[in-house]
């Protein structure tokens, strides 16, 4: 990374990535008013399209749904008397063998007079994603933010990282290192569906959920009428870029105890974009699940362990300027699960203990190349080889007592402790101006010293209908205490902080015959992580950033008003929406440029902005003789309060259309999909972060033969050459994928359809 000081001062935004010791920033705050710092790692942050279908739909307008017991999936069990199959195969796209009705694990249910999009996993398999991330894309507000392939991050209506709280079956993902949590470590093929909660939900979930909650939902039930045992194999590939995954599921159900046992792997070779195959763009996965249930009279005890690594993930998006390349040779996530649950049975309350320990790794490589030049004339290279090995303990514990009768209260509470470190090592080799090595050089150390934070949290909600009238309010006090240790390299003068933060929601929403007008109200808050507070080392080889102990939590109030479709729509209207949201967010945490020294170029985290997001989304689908057409589109916009310039990183007006087609004249059981989406142009910003308006198409084909479920589908279509405006990697052009889906229910003696 080169720097070069002026005498003159601008405002602008930074948005950066910085790589050493997992530290990656990708929006930065407006306004700072900085010397002229040529960041060469820069790029757009703007927005991905977004659809809306069946399977993504309010949770408070779903109608009744059942779950096929041998996918554990949710199905639309709309009255399509004609095509019972079909309805029995919802969740496979087309069609699969007839349904049981299961319970559905998520947090949807709670949260009924807010948005609240739940993504049904019919919808997030078609078009054959690779990722999770990838798979909420056409989800309106959440944006993607990549730095290769499989490292996508989330951004939801304007906010990025932590800001986010990314959670699985209700367990947390963050982690109190930062950089915000990756859903790329949970593996497509266990994914049941996808919750998104846009808006401050801090009452609720405490720091992180400054912009709202993603949940993705993995769980199936595991009791049943009668003994079940089920099995399924998934493979899935797609070209260029040699990109595959498989995945085996076994399962047993029955009336008093269940056990799964699944397992995966998958490979990427590299990105091939029209411009050829991307360097340092590949990556190995495996995944591994087992989980068992048993149930005694009204109480459940449910266990689970699951491991996810990723292996060898290239950052293409890491290099330029001085970085000549970034990887994580492993990103983990190991995560054992107890819950005990008790129901509710008259004046006795429902209980739920939930314990949970996950241990987090992140490896990561990077490697810089800095120049030397004195009065004009190059000198000398520097090559920086750092190794930052970061391993994260968790351990939680979650509480509640649920009363039935008015009010429908909850008394919850939370306890966590969250550890973090590891070495970080540097190789630096000098060459003079002929290459010839001068000097070389071995540092050990660590970019965030051995740091620790304790949390516990105790809340109240409440929901209650009367005359139509659905009343929602819930409070949440947290109390957050971080610690560091002082090493020989770092330290600091403030090594204990206390963050308490008092957090609320509240809702109301009626409806007036098909429509249903809701306004919810909200406040959120991020704690500063490890590395914002205690992190002290070099970033690309020529950057020093320092941590801040005394920073506040960031804080955000947000409020949404609209008008949906309720449950006494048509049945024709699967869901429709419309609706207004405003954020207001103080205390944003940023970093800014505090001088040089030594000729390196020093920055600090600060808070630094005030900022206003605020937008409008709209979605709608309709079904009719097994035709589907969904159509969303949201308008965002957002201002620094403190300049009243335009925030660079709140995407453009977009919108996408999705069609399904019935072909079973063509195809057993088949339909075609097609998906359409559009971006508008990135204007009024920087010169780097402009855009052109853009358009994908993506095209699927599936059917059932011979019991194989079988799915093709065509990406970008018709245009090969576009970026995501928040990633920082082009997309890759046209790219075919094939899947194929075999499930072996049925096959077993004891096997009994209900």
């Amino acid at each position: 990374m080169k720097s070069a000081p002026s005498h003159s001062r601008r405002q602008l935004t930074i948005v950066a990535l910085l790589g050493l010791g997992g530290i990656h920033f990708y929006s930065i705050a407006s306004g700072t008013a900085i010397d002229t710092i040529d960041i060469a790692a820069t790029h757009p942050a703007v927005p991905a399209a977004d659809s809306t279908l069946h399977g993504v739909r309010d949770a408070a307008v779903v109608r009744p749904a059942a779950a096929d017991s041998t996918l554990g999936l949710r199905v639309i069990a709309r009255s399509h008397a004609a095509d019972s199959t079909l309805r029995g195969m919802r969740d496979t796209v087309t069609v699969l063998p007839p349904v049981r009705v299961d319970g559905a694990r998520g947090l949807a249910g709670g949260r009924t007079t807010a948005t609240t999009n739940r993504v049904e996993r019919a919808q997030a398999i078609r078009f054959l994603p690779a990722t999770v991330s990838d798979a909420l894309a056409m989800v309106p507000g959440v944006d993607l933010i990549r730095t290769g392939p499989w490292s996508t991050r989330l951004s939801l209506r304007g906010l990025t990282g932590d800001r986010v709280l990314l959670m699985v079956d209700g367990v947390q993902m963050n982690s109190v290192r930062g950089h915000g949590a990756q859903s790329s470590l949970v593996a497509l093929d266990r994914v049941s569906a996808v919750e998104v909660l846009p808006g401050a939900a801090s009452g609720q979930f405490g720091s992180d959920a400054l912009a709202g909650v993603i949940n993705i939902v993995t769980h199936r039930s595991l009791f049943g009428d009668t003994p079940r045992l089920t099995a399924a194999l998934d493979a899935r590939g797609s070209e260029p870029g040699g990109s595959y995954t498989q995945n085996a599921r076994a399962r047993f159900t029955s009336p008093r105890g269940g056990l799964e046992v699944s397992g995966g792997l998958g490979n990427l070779d590299h990105l091939h974009t029209p411009d050829g195959s991307v360097a340092n763009s590949g990556d190995r996965e495996e995944d591994f699940a087992v989980r068992g249930g048993t149930k005694w009279g009204p109480a459940t005890f449910d266990v689970e362990h699951s491991h996810h690594a990723a292996r060898d993930v290239g950052l293409p998006g890491f290099t330029g300027g001085a970085v000549v390349a970034g990887s994580y040779p492993l990103e983990g996530r190991d995560a054992q699960r107890a819950e005990f649950a008790v129901k509710g049975n008259g004046a006795l309350p429902g209980l739920r203990l939930l314990g949970v320990h996950q241990v987090m790794r992140t490896y990561f490589d990077e490697t810089s190349i800095d120049s030397t030049w004195i009065r004009g004339h190059f000198t000398s290279t520097l090559t920086r080889a750092a190794s930052d090995r970061v391993t994260t303990h968790v351990s939680s514990l979650e509480p509640s007592l649920r009363f039935g009768g008015p009010g429908n209260v909850q008394v919850f509470g939370e306890w966590r402790r969250e550890a973090a470190g590891g070495p970080l090592t540097a190789d630096m080799v000098t060459r003079d101006r002929d290459g010839t090595v001068t000097n070389t050089a071995t540092s050990e150390g660590v970019s965030v010293p051995p740091a620790r934070r304790t949390a516990w949290a105790a809340g109240l909600a409440a929901s209650h209908t009367l005359s139509n009238i659905k009343l929602e309010a819930d409070a949440r006090y947290d109390v957050l205490r971080s610690s560091a240790d002082s090493t020989v390299n770092i330290h600091t003068s403030i090594l204990d902080v206390t963050d308490r933060r008092v957090s609320a929601e509240g809702g109301v929403s009626r409806a007036f015959g098909a429509a249903e007008p809701y306004a919810h109200v909200g406040t959120g808050f991020r704690a500063p992580n490890l590395d914002e507070r205690y992190f002290n080392n070099t970033i690309h080889g020529g950057l020093r950033l320092f941590g801040n102990p005394a920073l506040r939590s960031e804080r955000s109030r947000s409020y949404e008003a609209g008008l949906r479709s309720s449950a006494a729509a048509p049945e024709w209207l699967t869901t429709a929406r419309l609706s207004a949201y405003r954020s207001d967010v103080d205390d944003l945490i940023s970093f800014k440029y505090i001088g040089q020294l030594g000729l390196v170029p020093r920055f600090q985290y600060f808070n630094v902005q005030r900022a206003r997001i605020e937008g409008l989304e709209a979605a709608g689908a309709v079904r009719s003789n097994g035709w589907e057409l969904g159509i969303s589109g949201t308008l965002p916009r957002g201002r620094d309060l403190t300049t009243g310039d335009k925030l660079e990183d709140m995407g453009t007006a977009r919108a996408s259309i999705e069609l399904i087609a019935p072909v079973r004249r063509l195809l057993p059981y088949g339909s075609i999909s097609t998906r359409v989406r559009w971006n508008d142009a990135v204007r009024g910003v920087s010169q780097v972060l402009r855009q052109p308006a853009f358009s994908t198409t993506s095209v699927q084909a599936d059917c059932v033969i011979g019991g194989v479920r079988a799915a093709f589908a065509v990406n970008n279509l018709w245009n090969t050459r576009y970026r995501e405006p928040m990633s920082f990697i082009a997309e890759p052009g046209r790219t075919f994928a094939l899947s194929l889906y075999r499930d072996f229910s049925g096959r077993w003696p004891f096997n009994r359809e209900s």
